[in-house]
């Protein structure tokens, strides 16, 4: 999915509402498409369609897009999705109808949608003042579970919204179509760099293309409601902060960007991690300032800081690096030992498999690699007979890294040797003697 017009909503005039930052030390939850179906979402300009007004008594209408566990929660002759739905369920059930054609749902704005009616909604009221901004009763019900979406032109909906798996019981919510289902959508995670011009989206959710050219992976949220609840995974994994339109309001349309606790957490160097005033992280923010000195980063707090890139203005809130760096490389060839740890961090690789000859007794595993800074060794690689591999040894630098595990022996083989511990590191176990 290409979305070229996307950007974040004004952090000077929304943010936290009072009283809310800090409130961060409350651990949040672990952590679209339609009411049963799919929704083929490429969002652009606010909407035209009203709200769903309200009549003199009960109507169909007035139970649309309710949550539900019955047919009989949603009022004369309707439905109730279910979020155990088979293929995937909304979240808290969505109430429907039947229909052919826009004509047979009842209420202004509500739409027809692979033969199910959807309750209309309207882009950009009320207007946003805070993204933990409380949400209208009269758009979607103010459900959290629901997002106010432009699913055709002209055509704005309430669409199913689960955010995390604690709004999904005994499931998963999936990040493609924010529908409870048992398998959610492989893929890569929120917040990774993707190909925005693959054929397949390689992204668990969508990669879609973020200001600064960078694609990033995302996954869509509606903004406002409770935010250690719902969308995004929870406050420690990341929040609702991008937006498709020009105009928005509270319940509407999103997408999410990932937590942080580093710069290398976000895709440098377009992104980078920024304060939000919580205690244990930030959220990346795609923007770059490139700089020579200090004096040219005007963000308060933001120090001009190298970058394998160059040079750039970085919060000094956060570490340019967490410490973990790249796994490392497997052996190379028969009996080679494997790749040491990427820098800062990072498991060694296996060791190759050692070299055969006609006398299995002589077969040797290969010795794992040695761990980066701070990373762990890795293990040596088993071979089918004789002898276990040498674990590799641990990494220096940072917290130190663990030893890494030895080898387990082949059958009849001599057990491995555990590998060194890092600097302040744990040395690996010794592998286990072969039958």
């Amino acid at each position: 999915m290409k979305v070229q017009r996307i950007s974040a909503i004004l952090l000077t005039s929304v943010a936290f509402s009072a009283g809310f930052i800090g409130c961060g030390d409350d651990e949040p939850p672990a952590g679209s498409g339609g009411a049963g179906g799919s929704s083929s979402s490429t969002t652009s300009s606010s909407s035209t369609r009203p709200v769903v007004s309200s009549g003199s008594g009960p109507s169909t209408a007035e139970y649309l897009g309710s949550a539900c566990t019955e047919d009989a929660d949603c009022g004369p002759e309707g439905l109730c999705v279910l979020e155990s739905a088979e293929e995937g369920g909304p979240s808290g059930g969505y109430c429907t109808t039947a229909c052919a054609k826009d004509g047979d749902c009842e209420g202004e704005g509500s739409a027809c949608i692979e033969g199910m009616c959807y309750l209309g909604c309207l882009l950009g009221e009320p207007e946003i003042t805070s993204l933990d901004a409380e949400l209208d009763p009269f758009k979607c019900h103010g459900r959290d579970e629901l997002r106010c979406e432009e699913v055709d032109a002209g055509v704005t909906v309430c669409m199913p919204n689960c955010g995390s798996d604690s709004q999904c019981p005994g499931r998963a919510c999936d990040p493609r179509s924010n529908l409870c289902v048992d398998t959610p959508n492989p893929g890569l995670p929120l917040g990774a760099a993707c190909d925005g011009d693959a054929e397949e989206d390689p992204c668990a959710g969508w990669c879609v293309r973020f200001p600064g050219d960078v694609s990033a992976c995302t996954e869509f949220c509606g903004f406002g409601g409770d935010l250690l609840e719902s969308d995004c995974g929870g406050l420690r994994n990341g929040i609702c902060l991008y937006q498709f339109s020009d105009e928005v309001g509270a319940g509407d349309f999103g997408a999410c960007t990932k937590a942080c606790t580093a710069h290398s957490d976000c895709v440098l160097p377009q992104g980078r991690c920024v304060d939000f005033g919580l205690p244990t992280n930030g959220f990346c923010i795609f923007e770059s300032f490139e700089c020579e000195s200090n004096d040219d980063c005007e963000e308060d707090g933001d120090e001009c800081t190298e970058t394998p890139d160059g040079l750039f203005c970085l919060s000094s809130a956060y570490p340019l690096s967490d410490g973990t760096g790249g796994e490392g490389g497997a052996g190379g060839g028969t009996g080679g030992a494997g790749g040491g740890g990427g820098a800062g961090g990072g498991t060694g690789g296996d060791g190759g498999a050692g070299a055969t000859t006609t006398s299995s007794s002589t077969t040797t595993s290969g010795a794992g690699g040695a761990g980066g800074d701070g990373g762990a060794g890795g293990a040596g690689t088993t071979t089918s007979a004789t002898t276990g591999g040498t674990g590799g040894a641990g990494g220096t630098g940072g917290a130190g890294g663990a030893g890494g595990t030895a080898g387990t022996g082949g059958a009849g083989g001599t057990a491995g040797t555990g590998g060194a511990g890092g600097t302040a590191g744990t040395g690996g176990a010794g592998g286990a003697g072969g039958a």
